[in-house]
């Protein structure tokens, strides 16, 4: 009976233990090793962007393959739907479906364009030493909040910030500063998916 008693002490001990909440330190850690070891992802995004002029709104599907492929393709708004931009780090091919024509951007680095794609803040983040990890409220709810700066001194893209959900560890909202610490870009994510099967293939321009 003693040694009985003892196993379930240490039973209730173990389960006691096992529901400690998480430091704020241990769940950035893990969000941040989550997000490190992907290789690949898709989902739908919903970008505001906010230059000199009025807001702009668009709403896409996105995808992106370590180490730089990316592809968007715009929904939303009408007169924008089946616009695609498809591109490899340093290049981007740009088809717009209401002219039938597709260009290529030859200076794609701290375009406006990369910093939409996580796989970009991921590398930033890695290769800053000011990355800043916090757990805090945005519309009443907890996240993990990580700060970065982006490589290259850019007037208007200067530094992100990237919300991650807590419980499903997937991000929820990039933001995007100038040097003046005003909001340039605002990404909201949905359907988010870790490491989908993408051939190199979905990232040809065949247009």
């Amino acid at each position: 009976m003693r040694s009985r008693r003892i196993i379930w002490i240490i039973l209730l001990i173990m389960f006691i233990v096992g529901c400690e909440p998480k430091t704020e330190q241990e769940l950035f850690y893990k969000a941040q090793k989550k997000l490190n070891k992907m290789e690949s992802y898709s989902c739908q995004v919903e970008i505001i962007s906010t230059g000199n002029k009025n807001p702009e709104k668009h709403t896409m599907k996105q995808w992106f393959k370590k180490p730089n492929k990316y592809k968007l393709e715009v929904i939303g708004p009408k007169d924008s739907k089946g616009k695609m931009i498809i591109g490899n780090g340093n290049k981007a091919w740009i088809y717009h479906p209401g002219i039938e024509q597709t260009w290529m951007m030859e200076e794609f680095l701290n375009s406006e364009e990369q910093n939409m794609f996580l796989g970009y803040f991921i590398r930033n983040s890695l290769n800053s030493e000011q990355v800043k990890g916090s757990i805090e409220k945005l519309e009443k709810k907890e996240y993990i909040k990580i700060d970065t700066d982006i490589p290259g001194n850019h007037v208007y893209y200067h530094k992100e910030r990237l919300w991650i959900d807590l419980d499903a560890l997937e991000p929820y909202l990039l933001e995007v500063f100038d040097i003046k610490g005003e909001k340039r870009i605002e990404i909201k994510y949905s359907d988010f998916q870790y490491n989908p099967k993408l051939g190199d293939e979905m990232f040809l321009m065949t247009k």
